[in-house]
């Protein structure tokens, strides 16, 4: 069963059985604007002065680079995993909840995306140092460290067979690299403006690439042709965060536009939030987008008609980009906040079932663990965690 049919039948059974607190019912686009404050810039405000919406602002100095090492163990090749449809129980039990490794601690060099490779064993991680990191969170060993950007890096996405990953920045910049080698495989630019958020498709063959200059550009990672495949120029403003399921590219605008692009027929699905994007997100079943947006919220949209789902509030973001994410059994909304702390929402009922203490500063980015109830958060204050949902033994 679909997200979308299980949040109507468990609505239904809540009409008939009352609860002291029933869930938004909200649909529709619309939504109340009373109490918003943001401080982005309108859609009509030109893409070169809305850099804040990236990332918090860069410290006036940039942490030094640590050496590269060359001690990269051997992964196995896994494809994409696919979590399993939406689940219809609530239960808490099962979530990474509980504070496991400290991977590395607060340096003062601020991390704008953290992500797990496709076997779940590593984390990458990168930030305004210009450097791109491999961990190994269970020995917080550093495998070792990627450099090439010459500004901050936005965003990474590792390819489904392990061996390859791409990062992004403030240099205008997509960047290939070999995980094993540490040398990057291709530089891909054409860019206008900073390159906010890159992916694969599912084969790895194909790299999206969504930038400030308002334009999403697919590149051939097995060509050595340089030139982008394809530019999509339908966005009005800065594209902040892109996610490929299939054939399906999904985007997300400064404008508050959801755009859903068929890289193979060229064709769109355009919906309105009316709220500048910062992250988008497919659910595990293909059929709802998780969209965070400047004014507080998250929203769970329905991709067939466009209507808003669920809101889910609680959390402080109205300045910076901070990414959502929805747990493997698509049961619980998780994102991170401008107040040092990690949410998580029961997706039906829309309420918080936790909050946790994780950061001094923005958690910047979440990222869930492909197969296992664990997951990463990272911040501005340097600092990478992991969690788990093993309650730790007394001591």
């Amino acid at each position: 069963m679909s997200i979308a049919a299980t949040l109507a039948a468990h609505r239904n059974k809540t009409e008939k059985t009352p609860k002291k607190q029933p869930p938004p019912t909200r649909a529709g686009l619309s939504t109340d604007s009373s109490s918003h404050s943001i401080v982005a810039p309108s859609p009509s405000t030109s893409t070169t002065t809305s850099t804040s919406l990236v990332a918090p602002p860069r410290p006036p100095s940039i942490a030094q680079s640590h050496s590269v090492s060359n001690n990269f163990p051997q992964t196995p090749t896994t494809g994409r995993t696919k979590p399993s449809i939406a689940s219809q129980s609530t239960s808490t039990a099962s979530l990474p909840i509980y504070e496991d490794t400290v991977v590395s601690d607060a340096t003062g060099s601020q991390i704008n995306a953290c992500v797990y490779n496709s076997s779940g064993e590593y984390i990458l991680a990168g930030g305004v140092d210009r450097t791109v990191r491999l961990w190994n969170p269970e020995t917080r060993f550093c495998i070792k460290t990627y450099e090439a950007h010459g500004w901050e890096v936005l965003d990474l996405a590792v390819s489904p067979e392990n061996g390859k990953f791409a990062s992004c920045g403030g240099d205008k910049s997509v960047f290939l690299w070999d995980v094993l080698t540490g040398m990057t495989i291709r530089r891909f630019s054409g860019h206008t403006q900073r390159v906010n958020a890159v992916d694969f498709n599912e084969e790895g063959t194909v790299l999206a690439s969504g930038s400030y200059d308002t334009t999403i550009r697919l590149w051939d990672c097995r060509s050595q042709l340089r030139a982008p495949i394809q530019v999509l120029e339908e966005p009005k403003d800065s594209v902040t965060s892109i996610h490929i399921q299939g054939s399906d590219l999904l985007a997300g605008c400064v404008d508050g536009s959801i755009r859903i692009y068929d890289i193979r027929m060229g064709s769109l699905i355009a919906d309105q939030i009316f709220e500048p994007i910062t992250s988008v997100t497919f659910s595990k079943d293909g059929n709802c987008v998780l969209a965070s947006s400047l004014d507080d919220t998250v929203r769970l949209m329905d991709r067939a008609n466009g209507g808003m789902l669920n809101a889910y509030k609680g959390h402080k973001n109205s300045q910076y980009k901070i990414r959502s994410c929805l747990s493997n059994s698509d049961a619980h909304v998780i994102s991170g906040s401008e107040d040092g702390k990690i949410y998580i929402w029961d997706l039906m009922e829309g309420e918080v079932v936790h909050q946790l203490e994780g950061h001094s500063k923005i958690v910047s980015s979440i990222a869930y663990h492909p197969t296992e109830d664990r997951m990463c958060s990272a911040s501005v204050d340097g600092s990478i965690k992991t969690w788990t949902s093993r309650q730790p033994n007394p001591t």
